[in-house]
C-alpha cells in the first residue's frame, strides 16, 4: 500500500533545529581541518579523523532532526533515532500523552514517539508537545479506521545513504585538502 504524501508532518522545532545547527556545525569545522591539514600529516591522519568525526556527526543528526512523526491518510509513520514503525489506522487502539507520547496498537504493543518524548521544559510548560502531537493524530484519524491495515510494521532506520554520502564527501574534501597544501 503506497503511503502517499504526508498530511502532516510533526517534528519537535528545538531539538531539530538545534541538531541541524550542530551537524551543519560539525561538517563545517571537519571541511575546514580537512582543507587546512597540518604540515606533515598525510592521508592517513585524513582518514583517521574522518573515522571519528563521520559517525559523531551522523549520530548528532539520527538523534535530533531525523525523528519524525507523518500523519497519512492511511496510518501514522514513526521515526525514532533508529527505528521506524508503520502504525495503519486500523492498528491504533489509543494515543497515550502524559509526560511523553505513545502510540498503543490493538494487540497492545506501545510505540514510543521520539518527538513526543520527555523533557523539562515541555514539562513545566504542561507537556504541550505531547499534547499536540496526540491532538494532531487524533484530529487525521479517519473514522470508522480502514479494515485493510496490514499490520503494524517495524524496521530498523540507519539512513546509510545520508552516512555514506557524508563520507565520501569527507573524502573528497580530504583528497583536495592534500592536493592543494
Amino acid at each position: 500500500m503506497s503511503r502517499g504524501r504526508a498530511a502532516v508532518v510533526l517534528r519537535r522545532k528545538f531539538d531539530s533545529t538545534f541538531s541541524w545547527i550542530v551537524t551543519l556545525g560539525a561538517l563545517g569545522t571537519s571541511t575546514y581541518v580537512l582543507l587546512n591539514p597540518f604540515p606533515g600529516n598525510g592521508f592517513g591522519h585524513q582518514l583517521e579523523f574522518i573515522a571519528i568525526m563521520a559517525p559523531l556527526t551522523w549520530f548528532m543528526w539520527m538523534v535530533g532532526a531525523h525523528s519524525v512523526v507523518e500523519i497519512h491518510d492511511s496510518g501514522v509513520l514513526v521515526v525514532n533515532w533508529f527505528r521506524r514503525y508503520w502504525v495503519p489506522w486500523a492498528e491504533l487502539a489509543s494515543v497515550e500523552a502524559t509526560r511523553e507520547v505513545a502510540l498503543v496498537t490493538t494487540s497492545g504493543q506501545r510505540i514510543n514517539v521520539a518527538v513526543g518524548a520527555f523533557s523539562a521544559a515541555s514539562s513545566l510548560r504542561g507537556s504541550r508537545v505531547q499534547s499536540r502531537i496526540r491532538e494532531a493524530i487524533e484530529q487525521h484519524r479517519p473514522h470508522p479506521a480502514p479494515s485493510d491495515g496490514g499490520g503494524v510494521r517495524k524496521s530498523l532506520d540507519l539512513a546509510p545513504w545520508h552516512f555514506a554520502g557524508m563520507v565520501a564527501f569527507l573524502l573528497v574534501v580530504a583528497w583536495i585538502g592534500l592536493w592543494r597544501g
